[in-house]
């Protein structure tokens, strides 16, 4: 029992630094922070990189599939710009890296909120045995008698301590679980919203707009990369490193 409440309260003031994310999907930071003008927005810096033309920003963040990327432009020209899919390009060097589906990775997060949170039986840890002998002893002439009984019983402290650990692990894994569901809903949604195609119209003088290409390996493997983003005639770089 003293081992297992140790282990709870370890549990309980182990505290572990995450990462900075979007969605629940961890953001990749750029190379060097310096390079771009930090636009705050829901509480995160966007790399952002203007000129006389356009503002544009970059973010990205990766989840276990897919590198999400979370394009912002504004148009600071009198004339519409048209923004069709290619404007976006995804280079890691010494990896083939393409262009996934937006609206399928919207689907693939909606399907996660359907799912249930399945909790975790608790480990068996056998009971110890402890076992006490009542006795008297008589002596008869040359004799010794000795009479009495032996009691033997089960301490199952081991196994109850076991279950109030699974049952505080698992109260803290569902909560974690319903909170990702409901981002997972709302990330749905967003990528939805966001879906980019080449019958978009241009993007107007004085307007933004947000997109989010999604981009996919075919040997996942985390080494710095470049978005290059080409708004018009203007070609921006975000270097990033993982």
């Amino acid at each position: 029992m003293r081992n297992a409440l140790l282990a709870l309260c370890l549990l309980l003031v182990t505290i572990t630094a995450a990462a900075e994310s979007r969605f629940g999907r961890k953001v990749i930071r750029v190379t060097d922070p310096k390079d771009y003008q930090p636009v705050k927005l829901d509480d995160m810096d966007y790399p952002t990189l203007t000129n006389a033309h356009y503002t544009v920003s970059c973010l990205v963040y990766r989840g276990t599939e897919h590198y999400y990327v979370e394009v912002a432009v504004k148009n600071n020209t009198a004339e519409p710009v048209p923004l069709p899919t290619s404007f976006v390009a995804f280079d890691k060097p010494g990896y083939t890296v393409y262009r996934g589906d937006t609206m399928t990775a919207a689907r693939e997060a909606a399907t996660a909120v359907g799912m249930r949170f399945v909790p975790v039986p608790p480990p068996y840890v056998p009971p110890s045995y402890n076992t006490t002998i009542n006795a008297t002893a008589s002596a008869y002439g040359n004799q010794t008698y000795v009479s009495g009984t032996a009691t033997t019983t089960a301490d199952t402290s081991g196994q109850a301590g076991a279950n109030l650990g699974n049952a505080i692990g698992n109260a803290i894994a569902a909560r974690r679980f319903y909170k990702m569901q409901r981002t997972n809903a709302v990330f749905s949604d967003f990528l939805a919203s966001h879906v980019q195609t080449d019958a978009d119209t241009p993007l107007q003088p004085g307007q933004a707009r947000t997109i989010v290409a999604v981009f996919d390996e075919l040997k996942p493997k985390k080494k710095p990369f470049e978005v290059t983003l080409k708004v018009g005639n203007d070609v921006f770089h975000f270097s990033y490193k993982e």
